[in-house]
């Protein structure tokens, strides 16, 4: 199913929101073990007792004196022990607060202290007041991984969820919007249009409305090689028909870039970049051709929604529209400080980033083209470096509304590079401006007066990913800008 970072070390350079080991080590906490923090908390215990033996009656000290004892002998043992091992002690409020858990929790035999370790430190990344970095951990890295070079293990569709009402009953369904070409669902009778109604779960049939979007996706998804069991309502004109289907899951790459004509004037090509992810460079430059190929002189560039991706994929992308050393952005550090510049230029990688390759051939193919870009107020991140760099370079209108405004840059950080840790870091490092030397982090990217269009409400009533071209006032828009 189809479902969005970056140089190398010291992480991953990426504008949002990717092979690590499956058998993480424990992560260390650090200081002393919970055992002597533990210990420490006996102390304290026997400290406040110490106090309370001051305010008692002369009765009920001689009643706890021989307990006070034995304790005061453990205080001078405890403090003997932790003076011999740890020169400089200091016990944090976490340790203290994981050795009362441990000694004082009714559920302590049901602790799990690597689980307890990923907790804190996504919440240590969500209060740090960086909307942006979060903790993953070693699995979460890989899918994420995963995610970013398009490889997926499913029938190979792209869905929205939807609401449809048959024999006057309402139907929670996963409405198909698009059958990627090289998965197992393109050699099946499954149709764009078709609404899952029912997936099979553990042997038997459930409902959509009996089922969270999210539990359908992963009954949806699986190894390679099994199938998938699930049944679709189809419209047929006068209502729907029930039809069910077996398709086996296997490896598919999704599609970051989706094309078509203009159904009004056949010289316009419409292509929608959903993401800038691995698959987006390779799938760009096709879509491009095959619409010249078609007679398309006239290009409309898609990136409402586009929520951003990775900064090699959207490098190459404006790489084909450039001239061979032209800024593409520049990186700056929390004071203001210049760290580091990207150029069209030729691009070679060897690893999973060879998908992003621009020979010095492919540099400005793209330049001469009549070209307009689609922006609203989710155009983000990477889609706003594409719009802002086709403006700052006069090769195309930008027509919509305002852009989301983020012009900051996170890194990946391995916490394995830190001592006997796992998992990694995103945090928010740089600030990036484009050619035209100022960053709209918060700003955002306003087209001209002229061209700037707000979704119709009659628009609205549409999900945006099956908006009539005839209904999207936007994209017609777009097209008269050609005028």
């Amino acid at each position: 199913m189809a479902s969005n970072y970056q140089d190398y070390y010291p992480g991953q350079w990426s504008f949002d929101q990717n092979d690590p080991s499956k058998d993480p080590k424990k992560p260390r906490r650090g200081g002393v073990s919970v055992g002597v923090f533990a210990s420490v908390i006996c102390v304290v215990i026997a400290v406040t007792v110490l106090l309370t033996y001051t305010l008692t009656s002369a009765l009920k000290r001689a009643e706890y004196s021989e307990k006070l004892l034995r304790q005061q002998k453990k205080i001078e043992q405890l403090q003997t022990d932790l003076k011999h091992q740890y020169s400089d002690f200091d016990m944090s409020s976490l340790d203290v607060l994981a050795a009362l858990f441990e000694n004082y929790s009714y559920y302590a035999n049901e602790l799990n202290e690597e689980e307890l370790i990923h907790a804190v430190l996504k919440a240590y990344t969500a209060a740090t007041g960086d909307r942006y970095a979060t903790y993953y951990t070693q699995e979460e890295y890989a899918a994420l991984l995963t995610e970013n070079t398009g490889d997926r293990v499913g029938i190979g569709v792209s869905v929205i969820q939807s609401e449809i009402t048959v024999s006057n009953q309402k139907h929670t369904v996963m409405e198909i919007i698009l059958i990627f070409e090289n998965g197992s669902a393109a050699k099946s009778e499954l149709r764009v249009g078709d609404c899952i109604y029912s997936i099979k779960v553990d042997g038997e049939y459930k409902s959509m409305n009996d089922l969270t979007y999210e539990q359908a996706m992963n009954a949806m998804l699986g190894d390679a090689g099994t199938v998938a069991e699930f049944k679709v309502y189809r419209p047929n004109g006068a209502g729907y028909d029930s039809v069910p289907f077996s398709i086996p899951r296997a490896p598919f790459e999704s599609m970051s870039v989706t094309y078509e004509l203009c159904e009004q004037d056949p010289t316009v090509g419409i292509v929608q970049i959903s993401e800038f992810d691995l698959t987006t460079p390779k799938q760009f430059k096709k879509a491009v051709m095959s619409l010249q190929e078609s007679g398309v002189s006239h290009f409309i560039f898609d990136v409402r929604n586009n929520p951003g991706g990775d900064l090699q994929s959207i490098k190459a992308v404006l790489t084909y529209f450039l001239q061979r050393g032209d800024l593409i952005l520049k990186s700056i550090d929390r004071n203001g400080k210049d760290y580091r510049s990207y150029y069209a230029e030729p691009i070679l990688f060897t690893d999973e980033y060879a998908a992003c390759n621009v020979s010095d051939s492919e540099i400005g193919m793209f330049a001469d083209l009549d070209m307009v870009v689609l922006c609203n107020e989710n155009t983000a991140s990477a889609a706003e470096v594409f719009t802002a760099t086709m403006r700052d370079y006069g090769l195309a209108k930008v027509v919509g509304v305002k852009t989301f405004g983020k012009g900051i840059m996170q890194t990946f950080f391995p916490l394995s590079n830190f001592g006997d840790f796992t998992g990694y870091i995103k945090m928010t490092t740089y600030a990036y401006v484009t050619a035209c030397g100022i960053t709209y982090h918060d700003i955002g990217i306003e087209p001209e007066p002229e061209y700037t269009v707000e979704l119709s409400e009659k628009a609205k009533q549409y999900h945006f990913y099956v908006l009539p071209q005839s209904v999207d006032n936007q994209l017609q828009a777009a097209i008269a800008a050609f005028s």
